[in-house]
């Protein structure tokens, strides 16, 4: 017989470190567009009360399954304002965390008592502060806290 490769050992490895390659590339922009989903809208999605605005928009927003999410905040600022706070509107430190220089309008969202997947009711706070977020190759993905 022909001498072979030894089995589809290093076809399989290749694949491996190419799909890990790719994967890498891939993670940083995925959760730069899950941050979008969760974490901005602008221009604010119009309701009649702070309570109504969190009940629709946790649930369109796919934060209500498979559990209802505890607290999210939502942001009222265009994305690249919000994607700057990672370049030079804001300051970095430990842990690719980064303050923004300007006050936000946000609304953050926090889960009532008695309410369960299915069944998820919130209560909106609205106000205008400084955020906190985590970067990963200057991009926001992850919203971590009002300051």
């Amino acid at each position: 017989g022909a001498p072979g490769l030894g089995g589809p050992h290093p076809l399989v490895f290749l694949t491996l470190i190419l799909l890990a390659t790719s994967l890498a590339q891939v993670t940083p922009g995925a959760r730069y567009r899950q941050f979008l989903t969760r974490h901005v809208d602008f221009p604010k999605t119009s309701t009649t009360n702070d309570r109504i605005y969190c009940n629709l928009l946790m649930q369109r927003r796919g934060m209500t399954r498979p559990i209802c999410k505890p607290t999210n905040t939502f942001i009222h600022t265009p994305a690249d304002q919000v994607q700057a706070i990672c370049r030079h509107a804001g300051r970095c430190h430990r842990q690719n965390l980064c303050d923004s220089n300007a006050a936000f309008r946000l609304t953050t969202c926090r889960v009532a008592p008695g309410s369960h997947p299915g069944r998820c009711f919130y209560r909106g706070r609205v106000q205008t502060r400084q955020i906190r977020v985590a970067c990963n190759r200057l991009l926001p993905i992850h919203f971590d806290r009002v300051l």
